[in-house]
């Protein structure tokens, strides 16, 4: 909860989009050569440069990543102390003390797990992490994230070069989008579950392409056990698991498949939602039961719902500590309170179109343009705190990759337009969905990085050229 954050809209001058401009084109132009010296030829000297340079590259973004996080020390905060102090007391097995302790605005942890029951998967599964580990240091499960940037940069080479299979792609420019994505390695220290559920994702992605060339049930079954972990570590992951669920779906519509195959495919998508969704579901009743919470005082959507339609210190739409700690203090009549109130705000943005399109705008300008995604604030120790200084640089240079990476996606897609391959449409899906997702639920910028992530193997994508699956 971090009490100094608040997103301020101002438009730019002209010389720093002028200078945005010219960084993009900088950036374009120097990953189009870089790549054309590493991949113009496909012999052993240049194999061997390739796999050089890609593993110092990592090196330093793993390096970086370390040194980072043993150097900033980061408040531990919000909602991450009630998880991280419950997967401590899952190690040390003495849950139902812990339970009595307070947490943030003033209730117990208990209370807390009975209105945010999302969050038990995610502390249950950092307790086994812990024993993993054998340490109660819950600090440590820092390294858990550190493993996972590398992790993610490793999927998205994996799902671009199922993407090469039907495109030529710009491998260069996406290493350089995601090696440089400095948010990623800077919220190594966030214990959340944000980074770890993103690499599993990722992951899945790659396996379920894998599914969809060879049919061997063996990579549907991994995908949904990465699902499955990451779903318990971070809801938002639910998104990735709908798309795939769609992606499967049209993989049915192909001309060669058997009626018998279709059959079979059917099943695995079952057998898939149901790997992904019933353990983490199970987790949370055998916790609630075991220690005597009450499952009826659960968040309800409407209260996440009020939060995305109304303002709060941060912006427009954004989490609203009021509305959130309201709800944690009188659960039962938070739930009808907020649907009453819910109701009357549709109502007014329905009689109000005009002031409904501007909270919208406010809200979607507020969400895409912090472009540090949370990763200065969430380091900071106080408001005047050093780590501002960077926000500049880092928000412009990110602001950079956002803006050059949605334009060539889009180039990609426009050019494209009769020839877009299922693993195209599978990664643009899972955006779309993200994007969809955060203008009717309560968002921060730290919750976009997923779905930008996930389209950088589409922005590689070569404009101009296009080659077809039957000639590889």
């Amino acid at each position: 909860m971090n009490f100094f954050e608040y997103i301020d809209i101002q438009f730019n001058n002209i010389l720093y989009i002028a200078g945005i401009d010219v960084f993009i084109f900088l950036l374009f132009m120097s990953t189009k050569y870089m790549n054309q010296y590493l991949y113009n030829k496909n012999d052993k000297r240049e194999k061997m440069i390739r796999r050089t340079v890609l593993t110092v590259a990592i090196v330093i973004y793993m390096a970086f990543s370390i040194i980072w996080t043993l150097n900033v020390e980061c408040i531990v905060e919000g909602d991450q102390i009630p998880v991280l102090e419950t997967a401590t007391a899952l190690y040390h097995d003495n849950v139902e003390e812990v339970l009595q302790h307070d947490t943030y605005a003033g209730v117990s942890i208990g209370r807390y797990l009975e209105t945010n029951q999302q969050q038990i998967p995610l502390a249950c599964m950092y307790s086994v992490f812990l024993k993993i580990m054998h340490t109660d240091q819950a600090e440590m499960l820092r390294i858990i994230n550190i493993i996972s940037n590398v992790l993610i940069v490793l999927a998205l080479y994996k799902i671009t070069t199922q993407l090469a299979k039907d495109y030529p792609v710009n491998k260069a420019f996406m290493f350089t989008l995601i090696l440089t994505f400095v948010s990623i390695p800077m919220l190594s220290t966030f214990i959340y579950g944000d980074i770890p559920s993103l690499a599993l994702c990722l992951w899945a992605v790659y396996l379920i392409m894998k599914y969809r060339e060879n049919r061997k049930i063996r990579y549907i079954i991994s995908a949904a056990i990465l699902n499955m972990i990451a779903c318990m570590m971070r809801m938002n992951s639910l998104i990735f698991v709908i798309a795939t669920v769609m992606y499967l779906l049209f993989t049915l519509l192909e001309k060669n498949n058997l009626w018998k195959e279709k059959v079979l495919s059917i099943m695995m998508i079952i057998v898939y939602l149901v790997i992904c969704l019933v353990p983490s579901s199970l987790v949370k009743s055998h916790f609630l039961e075991k220690y005597h919470l009450d499952k009826d005082k659960a968040f309800s959507s409407s209260n996440y719902l009020l939060m995305a339609m109304v303002g709060s210190r941060r912006s427009n739409g954004w989490y609203n500590e009021s509305i959130g700690e309201y709800t944690l203090k009188n659960p039962e009549a938070a739930k009808e309170e907020h649907k009453v109130q819910l109701k009357e705000r549709m109502n007014y943005f329905l009689h109000n179109p005009e002031q409904a399109i501007g909270f919208y705008v406010v809200k979607l300008a507020s969400t895409w343009t912090e472009n540090t995604y949370s990763a200065v604030r969430n380091n900071m120790k106080e408001y005047e705190d050093p780590l501002q200084k960077i926000a500049d640089p880092v928000s412009f240079y990110q602001k950079a990759l956002l803006i050059v990476m949605c334009l060539c996606s889009l180039v990609v897609l426009i050019q494209n337009r009769k020839n877009l391959s299922l693993e195209v449409l599978f990664l643009v899906t899972i955006f779309i969905g993200g994007f969809a997702f955060h203008i009717l639920w309560e968002t921060k910028s730290r919750y976009i990085i997923p779905y930008i992530v996930v389209l950088m193997p589409v922005a590689s994508i070569c404009i101009n050229k296009i080659k077809s699956r039957s000639s590889v």
